[in-house]
């Protein structure tokens, strides 16, 4: 009796539990918007509280496939009635099925989601289904928000795929136009620079004539202009070639009194073709001494701003006068106070970016019935043994020493090279041995017995480099050797790759093609500065370094080789020396153009480098700078088009020796 109200009360307990259970799991249901229904076979549909309330069924009535028929939206019943089909007749059973079909409550589209599984016996007929329903009316909305905004983000991405596009087009068209424009500037500075070159030449042999004083004045003044024009055309090619169209700033000690007396003498004798009104020069005569500026620059402004007051046709007043930070130079002649000087906004900016390279301000003259402008440049002392420039034609120094021959050791694995730098110094009056690497520079400078004044370096050579045989130089344990001047001699033209030499050991550097005056002034410098504790580098000028780093792309030129340079290499030598130089020239021509070849066809990109950097440097030396500017346009192509460009390179290099033979054999009747 005990044991059966122990197990009743075990029974209701577990009964309580699973009320509690079920009303738990309703709950969840409830608030998760979901509902259980299941069927067994013979039996009718039985669902949990919440399944009619979900489908919209009147939830007093007991759950059956007609109201549940019935809830569904009349557009997804025939689907619905072949997924039913399918799903008795061939869907696998164990396994979750899902279907999502739309429903009418209270009026109201909704989204129901069900999830049914069937089971079946060993022989594969139906035993019973158990699923869930859902409503995924909110969670639907939520994704088709997100393909929305999903769509919107692919538009937005082709949109902006498009975009990239356009702007990678048009950086490709500036960039070809970029190239276009430095195509043509380096054809418009070799055009232009010739003929100048010319120009300057002549006026500099002219300038060692004897001279009557007013010739020897009215060839300062073409000097002068000439100087001028050369640094304008550098300017011109560099402001056109950098983003920032950058000035260089060369300062040096400068005479203000005489650097003014020289535009005065420029203008009234012969700066313009049509009569120049009256310039008057009036300067403080307290102002004295020398100013550190960029002399060319300061001619620069003026001659721009005395161009515009020239055209009004009145007298030019041009005043200098001491300020306590500076002087101030005013130009200025007789006109309305408001009137501008210089119209071109383009061209005021010019004018105020000039002022800026030399740290000078510019502005207009505020002075009654006048207009001009004031440029005001700030007081800077010379530097110690600074020796202000003079616009009148100097005397030019003697090249070489007083006293006995000194010696120079020229070291160039090219022939070509090695016997243009010795004559150019047996002229100068140096005597000069060879070396053919940097091996055999160590082995003459170390162990050779001659005293060697000066050592000139190529870089680029078999067995050792340039910079190798330096390093053995400078590593010997005798002083002499640290304080030897060794002058690279380069056809690298960057001003960062020349100064990095210096950390090297060189003590100075000039670059290819090398001319009589370049090397003698790099001569006359090292050996004026005596031994050298710590050898410093000095990188030329710009306008020093040579055209080689304006490509030229056209393989067939005119012109193969500069008449004007060939002839002023060969015509000072002695006939037998003239025919040495013409026969090792050609012949490292046509060597070096099978070397380049045998390069390709060994597929060896040293060889390859090693033949054009050579065929570069004698190319520039002989005079055919045209090749030697194609030979620079080869070297920066791909393997493959440089391949490519061989036969025209060869053709320009026969083209080149055929020349020089014409241009030898008029040298006599020139």
């Amino acid at each position: 009796m005990q044991a059966n109200e122990q197990l009743m009360e075990r029974e209701s307990e577990l009964r309580a539990r699973l009320e509690r259970e079920t009303q738990h799991l309703i709950r969840a249901q409830r608030t998760a918007r979901m509902a259980t229904f299941h069927r067994y076979r013979g039996s009718r549909m039985a669902a949990s509280p919440a399944f009619n309330s979900l489908l919209g069924i009147d939830t007093q009535a007991k759950a059956s496939e007609q109201a549940l028929w019935e809830s569904i939206h009349p557009f997804d019943r025939d689907k619905i009635q072949r997924a039913e089909t399918a799903f008795y007749q061939s869907a696998e059973a164990g396994i979750d099925h899902e279907y999502d079909c739309r429903i009418l409550r209270d009026g109201e589209i909704r989204w129901i989601r069900w999830i049914i599984r069937k089971e079946v016996d060993e022989q594969g007929r139906f035993v019973s289904f158990i699923g869930a329903i859902q409503d995924i009316t909110e969670q639907r909305a939520s994704e088709r928000r997100a393909r929305a905004l999903a769509l919107v983000a692919e538009r937005r991405v082709k949109q902006l795929t498009r975009l990239s596009e356009a702007l990678r087009e048009s950086r490709h068209a500036a960039e070809a136009a970029l190239r276009v424009k430095a195509d043509f500037l380096a054809a418009v500075s070799h055009d232009i620079r010739t003929p100048l070159n010319g120009i300057m030449g002549m006026l500099h042999l002219l300038s060692l004539d004897t001279l009557r004083v007013d010739q020897h004045e009215r060839l300062g003044i073409a000097q002068d202009a000439a100087n001028q024009l050369h640094r304008y055309i550098e300017d011109v090619i560099d402001m056109a070639q950098t983003d920032e169209g950058a000035l260089e700033y060369w300062p040096q000690a400068v005479d203000i009194r005489v650097q003014l007396e020289a535009v005065i003498r420029f203008w009234q004798g012969g700066g313009r073709q049509e009569p120049t009104p009256s310039l008057d020069l009036d300067i403080d005569p307290s102002l004295g001494g020398t100013l550190v500026t960029d002399p060319v620059r300061l001619r620069q402004i003026l001659n721009v701003c005395i161009e515009r007051l020239a055209e009004r046709g009145v007298p030019i007043r041009l005043r200098v006068e001491r300020q306590p930070e500076g002087i101030d130079i005013l130009l200025s002649c007789r006109g309305e106070e408001q009137a501008r000087l210089v119209a071109d906004p383009r061209q005021r900016a010019l004018l105020k970016r000039l002022a800026a390279t030399i740290g000078a301000q510019i502005r207009p003259l505020n002075a009654k019935a006048r207009v001009g402008i004031v440029l005001s440049l700030a007081a800077a002392e010379a530097s110690p043994g600074v020796q202000p420039e003079f616009s009148a034609p100097e005397e030019t120094p003697h090249p070489w020493p007083e006293g006995d021959t000194l010696r120079v050791l020229v070291v160039d694995d090219i022939e070509t090279n090695r016997v243009v730098l010795t004559q150019l110094l047996q002229v100068m009056g140096y005597a000069s041995d060879v070396a053919c690497d940097g091996d055999e520079a160590v082995e003459k400078v170390l162990h050779g017995g001659e005293a060697y004044a000066v050592v000139l370096m190529d870089l680029r050579m078999p067995r050792m480099s340039g910079e190798e045989a330096v390093a053995c130089i400078r590593a010997a344990a005798d002083p002499r050797w640290k304080r030897l001047p060794i002058v690279a001699v380069t056809a690298h033209a960057g001003r960062e790759e020349l100064a990095a030499l210096s950390a090297q050991g060189f003590t100075e550097a000039m670059t290819k093609p090398v001319d009589h005056q370049r090397l003698s002034a790099v001569l006359r410098r090292v050996l004026d500065a005596g031994a050298l504790d710590d050898a410093t580098l000095d990188v030329p000028d710009d306008d020093a370094l040579s055209d080689e780093t304006t490509l030229a792309p056209d393989l067939s030129p005119s012109m193969p080789i500069e008449p004007d340079y060939f002839r002023t290499l060969f015509k000072p030598l002695a006939a037998s020396r003239r025919e040495l130089l013409l026969k090792v020239a050609i012949d490292d021509l046509d060597r070096l153009i099978q070397e380049l070849e045998a390069g390709h066809a060994r597929n060896s990109a040293e060889d390859i480098e090693r033949a054009a950097h050579s065929l570069k440097g004698v190319s520039g030396n002989f005079g055919a700078f045209s090749l030697m500017a194609a030979v620079e346009a080869y070297r920066a192509l791909p393997t493959d088009e440089a391949a490519a460009r061989l036969p025209a390179l060869r053709k320009q290099v026969a083209g080149v020796i055929e020349h020089a033979r014409d241009l030898f054999a008029d040298l006599d009747s020139k």
